[in-house]
């Protein structure tokens, strides 16, 4: 039998994605955006994982203000007890608990791929060869995440620090050997970022992560004791008492996956992987997918003349530019903003100045 018999997929959906405003917004997240194709990064995130993973064992955690929204989409297929709603925020962490003891229930022997539902992937054949290698260890009782080989300096990326291959070199492709992590690393300063992209001991952290859903909810246990506790509690919780689940969902830390377990948790593993992988986590990051011949990312009804370097978004109407170079431009039916590429980390900025000037409508 193998590993991916048992393997389940949790594509958590529930940010907003704030620095991708004025396209995303509180109602119409990250996710939710058509970048690349005619499809959402939510549904392209589902299609790249539905080869290996069938439809009854793909999960969807999201806030229960976009559950709606997903309901419109190709997602009104899915089951609801495949759709892990959050009454209120809570951050990853406990969202993947529950998910992780719901899905235990379901299967004794299950292991869970959580993956982000807003990044992008180039070559999905080896996405999910590196997935199945990132199966075969977890099944073994491991924590594993993917980890992607640096090709610019990136300071919106945390890191991994790397060390040994680990043993069992038989009974998995080679290709996708797993290392010992020896350490997370926070998001680094360019010189800092500079050095990492030249010691080949770093990896970007993709936020991807494999393990057997009783190894996690033990992780959660050690390392999260009372979120242990309101997981338990939420199982004996009638699921039509929305009062109780929500005091439930208050009562549990806000913490991501990373900061309350895999930074504490002992014996993790990554795969040193090359698909080419983004976060998209700004606008400036569209810029590693140029489709023009002066490097420029463009959507929607764009006119460049001697722009290069950038990025233009037209949502709606007509977007033209003239002699420009390394800026990010948005048009919108209702905003048009306007940014040097270096400054879009900052973008978040814009929806603090909004809210202080009372035009919270537009954020």
């Amino acid at each position: 039998m193998k590993a991916t018999d048992h393997l389940y997929a949790v594509l958590l959906a529930g940010g907003k994605g704030t620095r991708f405003w004025p396209l995303s917004r509180s109602e119409h997240p990250k996710q939710l955006l058509k970048l690349f194709s005619d499809k959402t990064l939510l549904e392209e995130t589902y299609d790249r994982i539905a080869p290996l993973v069938p439809e009854d064992r793909i999960y969807i955690a999201t806030v229960e203000q976009l559950a709606a929204r997903m309901r419109t989409t190709s997602f009104h297929r899915l089951a609801e007890e495949n759709i892990i709603l959050e009454p209120i925020p809570r951050n990853t962490a406990p969202c993947i608990a529950v998910a992780a003891k719901k899905i235990l229930k379901k299967d004794p022997d299950a292991i869970i791929a959580v993956l982000p539902s807003d990044h992008f992937v180039k070559d999905g054949n080896t996405f999910l060869e590196v997935m199945e290698a990132a199966a075969h260890y977890a099944a073994k009782g491991r924590i594993v995440t993917l980890g992607l080989q640096p090709i610019t300096p990136e300071t919106g990326y945390g890191y991994i620090r790397f060390g040994d291959f680990i043993g069992d070199t038989e009974s998995v492709n080679q290709k996708y050997r797993a290392r010992a992590i020896q350490a997370f690393v926070e998001k680094p300063d360019r010189q800092t970022a500079m050095s990492y992209l030249e010691d080949t001991r770093y990896l970007w952290n993709s936020g991807i992560f494999v393990f057997r859903a009783d190894t996690m909810l033990e992780q959660v246990k050690e390392h999260l004791p009372d979120l242990a506790t309101c997981v338990n509690e939420l199982e004996n919780i009638n699921p039509k008492d929305s009062k109780a689940i929500k005091k439930c969902w208050e009562a549990m830390p806000s913490i991501s996956i990373d900061y309350g377990v895999m930074e504490k948790a002992q014996g993790l593993l990554v795969i040193p992987s090359s698909f080419g992988w983004s976060d998209v986590g700004t606008w400036n990051a569209l810029g590693a997918f140029p489709n023009d011949a002066s490097d420029n990312f463009t959507h929607g009804d764009v006119i460049a003349i001697d722009t290069a370097n950038s990025v233009l978004y037209c949502d709606e109407g007509l977007l033209v530019t003239l002699g420009m170079e390394n800026v990010v431009v948005v048009s919108t039916n209702r905003v048009v903003m306007v940014c040097p590429t270096d400054r879009t980390q900052e973008v978040r900025r814009i929806i603090d100045e909004l809210k202080a000037r009372n035009k919270g409508e537009y954020s």
